[in-house]
C-alpha cells in the first residue's frame, strides 16, 4: 500500500512539473532575453551619458503606465481566455479575445496622443534639465506610435499561453528584441554606415522591432491553421452581456495595474528629484534586477494559466495541491535569486560606462534589492498567479493598493522630497510595501475564497 501511494505521488509530481514547465519555460526564455536585450540597449544608451539613460528612463515612464494598464486589461482577459480553454468553449472564447482587443486599442489611442502630440507635459514633471528633457520628447513621440500594435500583441501573446502554445511569443520575442538589439547598435552609434541618431536612433529600432513582432504574432494566429484562428464576425459578435462580465472582472485588474503603475511613477518622481545620478542608479538597478525576475514572472504567469484551466475543468481539489507546491517552489527561486543576484552584480556593473560614485550607490541597491527578492516572488505569485488566476480580482486590488498607496508611496515621499534622504534609505523604505502585502494576502490564500469560476 505504502509502495503504491509513494507511485502515485512521483506520478502526480512528475504531471505537476511537467504541466508547468510546458507553460513556464517559455516565458521565462522571453522574459529573459527580453531583460537582456534591454540590458543591452541600455549598456549602448549609457555610453552617451548619464543624461541619456535619464533621459530614456524618464520618456520610458509613460509606456511603462501605458503597459501595465495593457497588461492589466490582458490579465483580465486571460482569465476568460485560461477557463474557457479548460472547458474547451472557442467560440465564446473568441468574443472575449476581441474585447481584449477593442478596450486596449482605446486605451493604446489615448496614450499615443500622449506620447506623439503633448510630450513635453509630461516629460516636464520629470526633469528641469533642459538636456534631458529634450531628448526624452524626442524618445517619445517615435515610440508612441507602436503603443496599439504593442497592445494587440500582448493579447495575442496572454491568448496563445492560455492555449498552452507559449512557444510562439517567445519565438516572436526572439526575433523582435534581436532586431531591436542590431538597430539598436547601428542606429545609436552610426554603425555599418547607418545614421548616428542617438536617442532618436534607439528610439527608431524599438519600433520597428514592435512592428516585427506584431507581424509574426498575427501571421501565426490569423493566417496559420490555429485553433485561435477567428474571422471578424467571430470577434466582434460579443454584446453587451459579455462586455459587462468583462468589465466585472477585468476592471479591478486594471485598476490594479493603473494604481500600481501610477505608485511607481511616483516613486521614480521621487528619485529623480534626488538628482541625476541617484535617477540613473535606479535605472540600471531596475533593468539589472528585472532579468532576474525573469524566474517569478514565468512560474507566476503559468500559475495563473494552471489556476484558470483546472478552475474550468472544476478541478478545485486539484488546484490546492498544485497551489501549495508552486508556493514552496517560488520561495526557493526567490532565495536562489537573491544569491545570483548579489554574486553576480559586480561583473554586470564592469559592463556600464559610469561615474565611480554611481557605480557604488548601483551595487549598494542591488544588495539591498536581493534582501526583498524572496517575498516579491511570494507576492506576485498570490497577486498575478494565483488570486488572479481564480477570478479573486477585487481582493488583488485591494491587497496592491492598500500596501502600496498607504504605506509605500506616503513613505517613500517624505523620504525623498522632504527628508532628502540618500537613495539607498529611500530604496530599503520602499520594501515596507511588500511586507503589508504579504500580511494581506497570505489570510486569505489559506481561506481559498480566491478559488471563483466565472465561466
Amino acid at each position: 500500500m505504502n509502495m503504491q501511494l509513494t507511485n502515485k505521488t512521483s506520478l502526480d509530481n512528475q504531471k505537476f512539473y511537467k504541466i508547468l514547465l510546458t507553460i513556464a519555460v517559455p516565458i521565462i526564455v522571453q522574459n529573459f532575453l527580453s531583460s537582456s536585450l534591454n540590458m543591452v540597449d541600455n549598456l549602448m544608451i549609457g555610453n552617451l551619458g548619464e543624461e541619456s539613460i535619464a533621459a530614456v528612463g524618464q520618456a520610458n515612464q509613460l509606456f511603462f503606465l501605458f503597459s501595465l494598464m495593457s497588461f492589466g486589461l490582458n490579465s483580465g482577459g486571460s482569465i476568460f481566455f485560461s477557463q474557457f480553454h479548460g472547458s474547451q468553449d472557442y467560440k465564446t472564447f473568441k468574443k472575449y479575445m476581441g474585447i481584449t482587443m477593442l478596450l486596449g486599442s482605446l486605451i493604446a489611442i489615448l496614450f499615443t496622443f500622449i506620447a506623439v502630440v503633448i510630450p513635453e507635459r509630461v516629460m516636464s514633471l520629470y526633469s528641469d534639465d533642459p538636456l534631458v528633457l529634450q531628448e526624452s520628447v524626442n524618445y517619445l513621440r517615435i515610440v508612441g506610435l507602436s503603443y496599439v500594435i504593442s497592445n494587440l500583441s500582448m493579447t495575442f501573446i496572454f491568448s496563445l499561453r492560455a492555449t498552452s502554445q507559449a512557444f510562439v511569443p517567445m519565438l516572436s520575442s526572439i526575433i523582435g528584441l534581436g532586431t531591436n538589439t542590431v538597430l539598436n547598435y547601428c542606429l545609436i552609434n552610426g554603425a555599418f554606415g547607418f545614421p548616428r541618431l542617438e536617442v532618436r536612433g534607439a528610439a527608431i529600432a524599438t519600433l520597428i522591432a514592435r512592428v516585427i513582432e506584431f507581424s509574426i504574432l498575427f501571421y501565426i494566429v490569423f493566417i496559420k491553421k490555429n485553433i485561435l484562428n477567428a474571422t471578424f464576425k467571430e470577434i466582434s459578435s460579443f454584446r453587451k452581456p459579455n462586455i459587462s462580465k468583462y468589465l466585472l472582472v477585468a476592471a479591478p485588474v486594471i485598476l490594479n495595474e493603473t494604481f500600481w503603475s501610477l505608485g511607481i511613477m511616483v516613486y521614480n518622481f521621487s528619485y529623480s528629484k534626488l538628482g541625476v545620478s541617484s535617477f540613473a542608479a535606479i535605472q540600471i538597478q531596475n533593468t539589472i534586477t528585472q532579468l532576474f525576475y525573469v524566474f517569478s514572472f514565468g512560474i507566476c504567469n503559468a500559475a495563473a494559466i494552471i489556476t484558470g484551466n483546472l478552475i474550468g475543468r472544476g478541478e478545485t481539489e486539484t488546484l490546492k495541491v498544485y497551489a501549495r507546491k508552486i508556493i514552496k517552489l517560488t520561495f526557493l527561486i526567490g532565495v536562489g535569486t537573491a544569491l545570483l543576484l548579489v554574486l553576480a552584480k559586480t561583473p554586470i556593473l564592469s559592463l556600464y560606462k559610469l561615474e565611480e560614485s554611481t557605480r557604488i550607490t548601483t551595487s549598494k541597491l542591488l544588495t539591498l534589492i536581493a534582501f526583498i527578492v524572496p517575498i516579491r516572488f511570494i507576492n506576485v505569485l498570490f497577486v498575478v498567479g494565483l488570486f488572479r488566476g481564480g477570478g479573486d480580482t477585487r481582493y488583488s486590488l485591494f491587497a496592491e493598493t492598500t500596501s502600496l498607496w498607504l504605506v509605500g508611496v506616503p513613505m517613500v515621499s517624505l523620504a525623498a522630497l522632504y527628508f532628502r534622504l540618500p537613495v539607498e534609505y529611500v530604496l530599503l523604505i520602499s520594501f515596507a510595501e511588500e511586507l503589508v502585502k504579504l500580511m494581506i494576502c497570505y489570510p486569505r490564500y489559506r481561506s481559498h475564497k480566491w478559488i471563483r469560476s466565472i465561466v
